[in-house]
């Protein structure tokens, strides 16, 4: 039984398909608890998602309830979840799960990609069981997301390419601002997925001393440890460059100067002040550019919910409307 003040929440966000299961995978085998029962493996994932059940279930709630994709590219979409993270019924939910769970474990890691949309929630749960929430961002290059993304999730790869390319590569930034921009007022760490598989050690060094991780002080890169067979580089199954995707240029720019950023990160420990300034103005110029094509889009979003007509929006006619008052009258 863990003491709550004496607990280290560690709560895994960024995009999906970004080696988040990688690295809560190896937290686990480092000695951080996953709550049970987890997600079991599957043809995506056949190492594991190591995803508490209850938590993937919590969240497809409240994606649901609050009308956001996993992967939305709406900058609305933060605000929408934000919402629904501060309804107090489900604020208690969270907050009694987490308080059990930290009872059984001195540090704990949760992991789901679609908690990237509700970290205030997650502090909030963690400041109230006695607790610092501590985040780890995984990084993985927008465009091989994009593409692993395509491989393993799309079932016609070939269709409206430029669609897909674009919601997906759209989805990550405005993914990855949330989670950088909402986790600024706490412990966190960022690890580059090649950083991963290539010398795993080095990389969860990094991260568990910005994290304060107890597991540091055991890392010895000549003992041979479980993390070893764990990961694979053969995992990096998908290698996909700008190349080989179909995506407007502005949107493909604040990607990859997005990407750049965050590597910054990566190397200060979580906060560099310049970088910060520099993904707030990148998050701006997306706001902007979206709006644009919201704009543009108007009377394609128009016909495809049915209520594009000449002239006009389709208005209701005044003759049914006066059948459905008079209907309801005589009932």
């Amino acid at each position: 039984m863990a003491s709550a003040s004496d607990s280290r929440l560690v709560i895994v966000v960024g995009s999906g398909r970004s080696g988040t299961s990688t690295v809560a995978g190896t937290l686990k085998y480092l000695g951080l608890q996953v709550p049970q029962p987890e997600i079991p493996p599957n043809r995506t994932n056949p190492r594991g998602f190591f995803e508490p059940q209850w938590v993937v279930d919590f969240h497809k709630r409240l994606l649901a309830r609050s009308g956001v994709h996993l992967s939305d590219s709406r900058p609305i979409a933060v605000e929408r979840a934000y919402e629904v993270g501060t309804r107090p019924r489900l604020q208690a939910e969270l907050r009694e799960w987490l308080a059990n769970a930290l009872q059984e474990a001195p540090e704990l890691v949760v992991k789901d990609p679609r908690n990237s949309w509700f970290q205030p929630m997650w502090r909030d749960a963690a400041r109230s069981a006695g607790t610092t929430s501590r985040f780890l961002t995984m990084l993985r290059h927008p465009a091989e997301v994009a593409g692993s993304k395509q491989t393993y999730y799309s079932r016609n790869p070939a269709a409206d390419k430029k669609i897909g390319d674009t919601w997906r590569i759209s989805g990550w930034i405005n993914v990855l601002h949330t989670v950088e921009f909402t986790s600024r007022p706490d412990p966190r760490a960022f690890v580059r997925y090649d950083d991963l598989l290539a010398d795993w050690r080095s990389a969860m060094g990094a991260a568990g001393t910005t994290l304060d991780l107890s597991y540091v002080s055991s890392l010895d890169p000549d003992t041979p440890h479980e993390v070893d067979d764990f990961i694979d580089p053969g995992l990096h199954r998908v290698k996909v460059t700008w190349s080989d995707l179909d995506v407007p240029s502005s949107i493909q720019e604040i990607a990859e100067a997005t990407w750049q950023a965050l590597g910054v990160l990566v190397d200060a420990g979580g906060h560099d002040e310049k970088a910060e300034a520099t993904l707030d103005e990148l998050r701006e110029h997306y706001r902007a550019v979206h709006a644009d094509a919201e704009a543009i889009a108007h009377h394609s979003i128009q016909a495809a919910r049915g209520n594009l007509r000449a002239g006009g929006p389709k208005k209701a006619n005044p003759a049914n409307k006066a059948k459905a008052a008079a209907k309801k009258g005589s009932a």
